[in-house]
């Protein structure tokens, strides 16, 4: 049956379209499910869990984690999760989608963790900064340069993530079997390319 992961840039139109593109495939369509079933498998508060969600954590932060952890005498206590042990329970969730098939996965690294598969599509939804904050600043009433912000911030935890619990750059094309920008082609016309990658690839 196959599966389909998606990467995206954010303000690029992902939670539109991946939906979209699971509906018209006949798939299931998933996203924030797959943290928190690696977080039931740890025994993590999902809540806590969401706040580490394609975040690799600060060097700063690793830096208080590790004091905290080694000095007792002062009081302090860890605060956040063991970000390595969730990564690889999302891996495993990611894993045992495919090997299902029938899921358009978003996010959460899908095209490292099932990188090299003939079973999966690898989709990257890109689109012009600009045209991405316009989008941003719309849908959640920031100012430009919030906006514009937001994009930059969001993209490059993302990129941290991945490049840290896979070794991988979200931004290498060959990653993908296909890129697809949503400034250019628009919601619709990036599923009309995505769902003739997906055939191609799946035989659907």
């Amino acid at each position: 049956m196959g599966a389909v992961t998606v990467s995206r840039q954010y303000g690029a139109g992902g939670l539109r379209f991946a939906p979209a593109l699971a509906e018209a495939l006949g798939y299931r369509f998933v996203d924030r499910e797959i943290v928190e079933e690696g977080a039931r498998r740890l025994g993590l508060d999902p809540k806590l869990a969401s706040e580490r969600d394609e975040r690799a954590p600060a060097v700063v932060e690793e830096i208080g984690l590790a004091l905290a952890q080694g000095t007792p005498e002062l009081g302090l206590s860890p605060v956040r999760t063991d970000d390595a042990k969730l990564a690889e329970e999302v891996r495993s969730v990611i894993v045992a989608l495919a090997d299902a098939g029938g899921y358009v996965i978003l996010g959460r690294g899908g095209q490292a963790a099932l990188r090299g598969r003939p079973d999966v599509v690898h989709l990257s939804l890109v689109g012009d900064r600009a045209d991405r904050a316009l989008r941003v600043r719309e849908r959640q009433g920031l100012s430009e340069r919030e906006a514009a912000a937001r994009c930059e911030r969001v993209d490059a935890d993302r990129a941290a993530y991945v490049r840290r619990f896979y070794g991988a750059d979200i931004r290498d094309p060959t990653l993908y079997d296909c890129v697809v920008n949503t400034s250019t082609l628009g919601i619709e016309g990036a599923l009309e390319v995505a769902l003739a990658a997906c055939r191609r690839k799946l035989g659907r």
